[in-house]
């Protein structure tokens, strides 16, 4: 049984949540597994000496060229991610070679002020919301583009995304909570047809924590 599935029993059976720690790898893998099956061949690198960054790898999408991408995941299940993190990661990309799209991974998203610190770097960022493993609704598969709650990038990142269109959708409203953004979900494009999720490959999903 794979960490996120393990990561959904326990929350709904009432025995030990996971550590702060477990669940942001659990939620690292997520993004990693998700991202993976829309073109990309990345792998956490998660740890001590990270640099910051917590997955690396490259992203071919369709009729066009291979990029590399960086990326920093933040699992706070309750705050959104302000211009200091964003500062910060700036600081990561300055060490980065120049055709490299950084993406940051929140489950609550981004404030206002921290979306206008992505849009106005000078470097290629990509802002995604992924919902928690214990936020997903009860149908959803453990990695699914349905994970996905909001997708920006900035002008930088044009070259790297420019064809990429996102369409915002949601659940039956019986099933969501209205007021919680984490709650919708979004259709991914490309060139004017939905990006094909690819099936997640079983055998590379993580069976424990490392």
């Amino acid at each position: 049984m794979s960490i996120l599935w393990r990561l959904r029993a326990l929350g709904k059976s009432g025995h030990r949540l996971l550590s702060t720690v477990e669940a942001g790898t659990a939620y690292e893998n997520q993004a990693v597994a998700t991202l993976n099956q829309l073109g990309a061949s990345l792998e956490r690198v998660g740890g001590a000496s990270d640099h910051g960054i917590d997955f690396c790898g490259l992203w071919k999408l369709p009729s066009h060229r291979e990029f590399y991408v960086v990326g920093q995941c933040k699992h706070y299940e309750r705050k959104k991610i302000g211009p200091s993190i964003l500062r910060e990661w700036e600081g990561v990309m300055s060490r980065q070679e120049l055709d490299t799209l950084g993406i940051v991974v929140a489950t609550s998203g981004f404030t206002p002020s921290g979306i206008h610190a992505a849009l106005s770097s000078a470097y290629p960022v990509a802002l995604v919301t992924m919902a928690s493993p214990l936020k997903r609704v009860e149908h959803e598969p453990p990695y699914a583009e349905s994970a996905i709650r909001g997708f920006v990038w900035n002008r930088a990142a044009e070259p790297f995304l420019g064809r990429l269109v996102v369409a915002k959708k949601h659940y039956d409203v019986q099933m969501v909570d209205l007021d919680d953004p984490a709650a919708f979900t979004i259709q991914l494009f490309w060139d004017g047809k939905p990006l094909t999720m690819a099936p997640p490959c079983l055998d590379s999903t993580p069976s424990s924590l490392d």
